[in-house]
């Protein structure tokens, strides 16, 4: 039974999560019969199981609760905030039963009278108050409803309960030996002589409900039969029989619990489990052993490496892939979808707003993001707070929103996706902001910085203070917020996982918070780099960028102010010398004649410099914890063993980024009028591959959807094209150059792209890097599959028309998205690269693209009278055709680098330029209202 116990723990409490977030929408859709119905099995179940399991007192409080859902789900009673409070507080009261049941093993003493009642009046349709008003206004006389004399041969209730009163007392009768035995004769009782009662002759209008207290007759009578005990003896069979009918009922119920979807049917219609529940100990012994497992590969790899045995790289590569699959498999056995850390946000979210009175929406996006349960369990305190932070402090109260010419109802919005190999997680509100006079008076107050200094920062750097220790702008102390004791630890928490916060806000507008955390602790991809002979890890997460500094570069390292610098696009950007941290070697003087690198590290995010003596080799680690130690030095955040054995450690950057002087740390501008947004608007995201030859090609990394490896036997040849089997159908295959390029042993690199919910492929002969840079198209190019080529990495490159090889990959394609007419899409960018990037994204997805460049280019399309379904482009664009009246009902959806610093304001939808399925998904979505300009 003790493993029952724990089994219906940890499903119950599961289900009650559920039922918490189910809830909430219930009050808000309670027209809703299917939430209501899942409220009701989920605690129905929950109740018999409590019943066979011997649970009494979670019984009566889940029994309470199951009833005044009853009455809801019946249509008896209408679906108010008082009754849902009531289900509420009982859900918590299990809660508070259960964690005492997980403690101590029993059931805690006790009861929950007052709160079952409460229950109960509402299934009656009393709400507590109405119910004590009712007990208050008791009649003080139960006499007088008779509102007559007696008649012959009645009596009055002080008359039979005197009766009852002179009556002798009772006499224990012996108990029955044997169920054969004749009864004992009772002792005859004497009492004194009563009137007949002459219940036959009650007065018809009498007839009332029964007050608290009375009994019916047939329930009179009923007790008395009842009261004759009857003793049968069953067979020892029949008791097992119950007892293993007892059995799998519970069964069946613990079942229910886990939900009917994890069965399928097998052979013979027998019901079997699809899914199976491995302990969390398990998974860690698992990863440990592959985390060990990658660390061999990466030792024989760096063993190979010296060795020019042909025979052992084959099998060795096969051992890498195969290390690589299992990893992969490990890890998703511990992935766990993000919404599991928001599902009880809707009630702190319905809370917090009951309690401060404010009318508040949450709007969750991307809840099937999955990352580590490692990471999953330590963001989920961080998320709660900043979700309360939003609602206290962001969102005004509803007569002040209207006020400022906003809806009463404030919207809080969490967004998560995957970029790279971290997840990116989005806070935001549509509240007052955060108060930039405010934050820079405490500031000062608290001595985090000077007027002189205070001056010369911008708003974000301002709003940055919030993170500092101890800091609150809170006028007074309440149980949501004041206490000092908020950002700080967030960002504590955050950064202990390698993650980095940040946050954006706009005075009236709203705020947002940007978080980026790894996707797992366990395994890391890193940048190795050197410093006075020694090697140390740096998480790739934390890197932006390398820039090698001194002879034969543009870059240089300068003094400012006693403090070391690097000019970096029109920018001062803050320099720490990893010597210096270490206190070995001597550091970088910065010479002409000596060469030096800077590592750009995102550091809570602002850009600082690491310059290290050399960069090595990048390589996944296996982070191991710091010994006790080492925990006060900030500089390191673990160690990892090398593939030659070396133990090195791991540098925690925003560790570093605190030993920049504090002067610096502004990262002053050069330029005023350079600008953020300005600096990064020709920045794309680079995958650099080979094909064809030994020229590098730049593919923009925005429209890949997938990087895969098959063996050169899957690709085959139908109907003179290339094919692969991937995922259930034929992904066609088309080369960059006249053919495919196999090696015997080597798997074939592929870039996927989506078109129109199948796939393509592109194959290339080798990936070599990611990258983003600056793309300044040089020279146009007329040839085939070319847009023209750039300067990349300081080599001349191609940058690669997937335009061109889509069209290539079409021929033949049967699937085609089903429309009478092809939606028309007005692309306006003056960057002809990006405009070169998203046509093809766009008509790969079925719509008519016309591309412009510029204004004159709008007003020329404007006055032909042409027509569009929609427009899609740069957001400044986009807001100036706005504003001069063009297509006035036309759905305006912005693609941008930077869709958290951009103002929506006119514009249907800022979208991030990357996320291509959101592009998409909003375009299908607009075009539905079959609106023309």
């Amino acid at each position: 039974m003790d493993d029952l116990i724990s089994e219906f723990l940890t499903e119950t409490g599961e289900s009650l999560d559920v039922i918490d977030s189910e809830l909430v929408r219930f009050e808000n859709n309670p027209e809703d019969r299917a939430i209501l119905d899942n409220i009701f099995r989920l605690l129905h179940t929950i109740k018999g199981t409590c019943g066979f399991l011997g649970l009494p007192r979670l019984e009566a409080v889940a029994h309470a609760g199951e009833t005044l859902l009853g009455k809801f789900r019946d249509g008896e009673l209408s679906v108010s905030p008082p009754m849902v409070t009531l289900v509420l507080q009982a859900i918590d009261q299990i809660k508070v039963v259960l964690e005492s049941l997980e403690n101590s093993g029993v059931e805690p003493a006790g009861d929950d009278a007052e709160l079952i009642g409460r229950l109960e009046d509402a299934a009656m349709g009393r709400l507590p108050e109405q119910a004590a008003e009712e007990v208050q206004q008791e009649p003080e006389n139960w006499d007088a409803d008779l509102g007559r004399e007696l008649r012959p041969g009645e009596v009055s209730l002080a008359d039979l309960e005197a009766a009852f009163n002179s009556a002798a007392p009772e006499v224990d009768v012996p108990a029955v030996p044997t169920a054969e035995a004749a009864p004992a004769e009772a002792a005859p009782v004497e009492a004194a002589p009563v009137e007949h009662l002459g219940v036959g002759d009650f007065d018809p209008d009498l007839g009332r409900e029964l007050r608290p207290g009375e009994v019916s007759a047939a329930e009179l009578e009923a007790a008395f039969a009842s009261a004759e005990p009857e003793v049968s003896v069953a067979p020892t069979a029949e008791l097992i029989s119950k007892d293993m009918s007892r059995e799998e009922a519970l069964q069946t119920a613990m079942a229910e619990l886990k939900g009917s979807d994890e069965h399928v049917m097998g052979e013979g219609g027998v019901k079997v489990m699809a899914t199976v529940r491995v302990g969390v100990d398990v998974l860690e012994a698992l990863m440990t052993t592959v985390s060990e497992l990658v660390l061999t590969r990466n030792q024989l790899m760096q063993t190979v490496r010296g060795l020019e045995d042909d025979d052992l790289k084959g099998p060795l590569q096969r051992l890498s892939a195969v290390t690589g699959e299992l990893q992969d498999g490990v890890m998703k056995t511990r992935m766990q979808p993000i919404g599991d850390a928001w599902r009880k946000l809707p009630r702190i979210i319905r809370d917090v707003s009951t309690d401060l009175g404010k009318k508040i929406e949450l709007v969750m996006d991307g809840n099937d993001t999955e990352l580590d349960r490692q990471v999953l369990e330590l963001i989920k305190d961080p998320l709660t707070h900043m979700v309360r932070n939003s609602a206290d402090h962001g969102l005004e109260m509803p007569a002040d929103r209207v006020k400022a010419g906003k809806s009463e109802k404030g919207t809080i919005k969490l967004s998560a996706y995957h970029e790279g190999g971290h997840i990116i997680i989005a806070i935001s509100d549509d509240g007052m902001g955060l108060n930039t006079k405010r934050i820079g008076e405490k500031a000062l107050e608290k001595g985090l910085t000077t007027h002189e200094e205070l001056e010369r920062m911008t708003d974000q750097q301002i709003h940055r203070f919030i993170f500092a220790p101890g800091f609150s702008t809170a006028e007074k102390v309440t149980n949501l917020s004041g206490r000092g004791v908020g950002m700080d630890v967030v960002r504590t928490n955050i950064e202990q996982i390698g993650g980095v916060i940040d946050v954006t806000s706009t005075a009236g507008k709203g705020s947002n918070f940007s978080i980026k955390i790894p996707l797992t602790l366990a395994i890391v991809s890193a940048l190795i780099i050197g410093c006075d002979e020694q090697r140390f890890a740096i998480p790739q997460l934390a890197v932006r960028e390398l820039v090698r500094v001194g002879a034969g570069s543009d870059h240089t390292v300068e003094n400012l102010n006693g403090a070391r610098v690097m000019r970096l696009r029109d920018r001062l950007m803050p320099l720490v010398d990893l010597h210096d941290v270490l206190g070995v070697g001597e550091a970088y003087n910065g010479a002409s004649d000596e060469t030096g690198f800077v590592v750009v590290l995102d550091a809570g995010g602002r850009n600082v410099g690491l310059v290290v003596d050399n960069v090595l080799d990048t390589e996944e680690i296996v982070v191991k914890p710091l010994s006790d130690s080492l925990r006060g030095v900030h500089a390191y955040s673990g160690a990892t063993i090398l593939g030659d054995g070396s133990v090195i450690m791991i540098l925690d950057p925003n560790g570093l980024a605190g030993e920049i002087v504090t002067a610096m740390d502004d990262e002053a501008t050069i330029d005023a009028g350079a600008s953020k947004a300005a600096e990064m608007a020709n920045t794309q995201r680079l995958l650099l591959v080979r094909a064809g030859g030994s020229e590098p090609k730049a593919v923009p990394l925005a429209l890949v959807t997938r990087l895969e490896e098959f063996e050169p036997q899957a690709i085959e040849s139908t109907n003179g094209r290339l094919v692969v089997q991937y995922r259930g159908r034929l992904m066609p295959i088309v080369p960059i150059g006249s053919e495919i390029r196999t090696v015997e042993g080597q798997r074939q690199p592929v870039l996927v792209f989506a078109e129109n919910h199948t796939s393509i492929g592109l194959a290339v002969d080798e990936i070599v890097d990611v990258v983003e840079e600056r793309v300044d198209l040089q020279m146009s190019s007329d040839k085939p599959g070319v847009i023209g080529s750039a300067i990349i990495k300081g080599k001349a490159t191609d940058v690669v028309d997937i335009a061109w090889y889509l069209d290539q990959s079409r021929a033949g394609n049967i699937q085609r998205r089903s429309s009478n007419r092809r939606r028309r899409i007005l692309l306006v960018d003056a960057d002809a690269f990006a405009r070169r990037m998203i046509a093809p994204l766009l008509a790969a997805a079925g719509y008519d693209v016309t591309p412009t460049g510029g204004m004159h280019e709008v007003h020329a399309i404007a006055e032909a009278g042409e027509k569009f379904d929609a427009m899609v482009g740069d957001p400044s664009a986009l807001s100036r055709i706005r504003q001069e009246g063009l297509w006035p009902n036309l759905p305006t959806l912005a693609v941008t680098d930077w869709p958290e610093d951009t103002q929506a304001e006119g514009l249907t939808a800022v979208l991030p330029r990357s996320d291509r399925g959101a592009l998409i998904a909003a375009l299908d979505s607009v075009s539905q209202e079959e609106k023309v300009a």
